[in-house]
């Protein structure tokens, strides 16, 4: 089992960002005109799908190894499409989605709402240079370094019995719901923190660079 990663095609991530996310996953897909960027960071990927409305002819040609899925189903994104080309690929434990957290922000809600709509068949995390963003259920370990930032918000209906350690300001069989309770700016106090939630699902934020 191993990692994917998925760039699309908003605002892509650093140079660097990108390179180390890809050198280690064994599958890199771009999105539609995400190939774009690839090539202007000299990043070839394997695979590039969408409806091949933005990428340009010249990065076809130039990432002629790649395999070209032209999908032009209008009920889905282009990053969608390349969630669902991973998923059926089969052997992943794990999709990082990058590009997805700037530009039109719609499409920055669009993109939060695959990785709850996916969440029960494979693991996204959305990652860019200050954050990271998955959803999750159950119990939860943030194995990260005291003084981290964490946001977190129920998703698809209101989460119960919320329970935290290690965080600095706990909760104890809470309840929180979109618009009525939220978690923001919690700190990690004691490393790990972890957050139960008995039942619903959480959408984490974990802001590396403050």
């Amino acid at each position: 089992m191993s990692v994917a990663v998925i760039l699309t095609h908003g605002i892509p991530p650093s140079r660097e960002t990108l390179r180390q996310a890809v050198s280690a996953a064994s599958l890199f897909v771009c999105a539609d005109g995400a190939a774009d960027h690839a090539l202007a960071y000299g990043v070839t990927p394997h695979v590039v799908i969408g409806d091949m409305d933005s990428v340009t002819k010249d990065t076809l040609a130039r990432f002629a190894s790649a395999e070209v899925v032209l999908d032009a189903d209008t009920e889905t994104t282009d990053t969608e499409k390349a969630i669902r080309y991973v998923i059926a690929r089969g052997g992943f434990r794990q999709i990082l989605l990058l590009g997805a957290s700037a530009d039109r922000l719609d499409h920055v809600v669009g993109h939060l709402s695959l990785l709850l709509r996916y969440s029960d068949r494979i693991a996204i995390t959305l990652l860019d240079e200050r954050c990271r963003a998955f959803v999750a259920t159950g119990t939860t370990t943030l194995d990260f370094p005291a003084g981290t930032v964490v946001s977190f918000f129920a998703v698809g209906g209101p989460a119960t019995g919320v329970t935290t350690q290690g965080l600095r300001y706990p909760l104890a069989q809470d309840r929180l719901e979109l618009g009525v309770r939220d978690s923001i700016s919690n700190v990690v106090e004691a490393r790990p923190a972890t957050v139960a939630v008995e039942q619903g699902r959480l959408l984490f934020f974990i802001v590396t660079d403050p």
